[in-house]
């Protein structure tokens, strides 16, 4: 038992020692800084980059947190913070469109809405928090999944597609189609393929190193939504996924653990 937690002990220094240098460390610079030994510390690093755990930057012997383990952290994200961060963005949206706006995330192999904003008066928004998005349907999730590795659609289309609606895509070859195209766009529609006379638009947030886990979107009825010009909200939608992952990625979101979950601890900067 005690063999094991030495070696736990070396991983999590490592791994902290990295998370404490966001541009990367060389072999050496680990080794200097952890005071464990080359062999040692190569040993490790190999084994971490077998797992995700850790990566190498462009290619070269620098090494940075990986993908997987940036992944775990955003699932600790609880969705107050995540509204918190994405409040003003989405509020921005809102008022352009006079729509619901919100924030979708990855969660395992689902999509669901983490965040939403909806405009004054409405007396029905399409997004309620938690509410399972399809990968053959929602725009939220479209604009997630086109950025995911293979493993990760097959794995969500295990479960049988439903048929939603009249356009709705139910094939694996059409659905895998639609994701080329948004990936291809960068930007994502459902056209009444989900919800009867409603419209979706939804732009990937990209995260670093960690990918597309969220994606912003708005929601609205088809007729209301055609008074705006498919560039117009693209646009706006890309901005507001730009300012997102901006807070993300700047560490000014100061989140921090307690009791296990990642929560906001200082204001964000407007």
């Amino acid at each position: 038992m005690e063999r094991n937690t030495g070696i736990l002990e070396r991983y999590s220094n490592v791994l902290e020692t990295l998370a404490d240098a966001p541009n990367g460390l060389s072999l050496s610079e680990i080794v200097n800084r952890t005071r464990i030994p080359q062999g040692t510390a190569h040993r490790l690093i190999k084994a971490l980059l077998q797992v995700g755990y850790a990566a190498q930057r462009d290619s070269r012997k620098i090494y940075v947190l990986g993908p997987r383990l940036l992944r775990l952290l955003h699932a600790g994200v609880s969705p107050l913070a995540v509204s918190s961060l994405s409040r003003e963005p989405l509020e921005t949206l809102v008022e352009s469109f006079k729509e619901t706006a919100f924030v979708a995330k990855l969660i395992g192999i689902r999509v669901e809405s983490v965040a939403m904003i909806v405009p004054a008066g409405e007396a029905q928004s399409y997004v309620q928090p938690g509410r399972h998005m399809p990968i053959n349907a929602a725009a939220s999730a479209k604009a997630i999944f086109a950025y995911q590795e293979d493993s990760v659609v097959d794995a969500a289309l295990m479960e049988t597609p439903v048929k939603y609606q009249e356009r709705t895509y139910i094939r694996k070859e059409e659905i895998i189609a639609d994701l080329e195209t948004v990936r291809r766009n960068g930007y994502a529609v459902c056209a009444e393929e989900l919800d009867p006379g409603v419209k979706s638009f939804a732009c990937p947030i990209h995260s670093g190193e960690a990918g597309v886990i969220y994606s912003v979107g708005i929601v609205g009825l088809s007729r209301r939504l055609q008074s705006y010009s498919d560039t117009k909200i693209i646009t706006e939608l890309r901005a507001a996924a730009a300012k997102i992952s901006a807070v993300f990625l700047s560490g000014q979101h100061g989140l921090t653990i307690v009791d296990g979950s990642l929560i906001e601890t200082k204001k964000i900067p407007r």
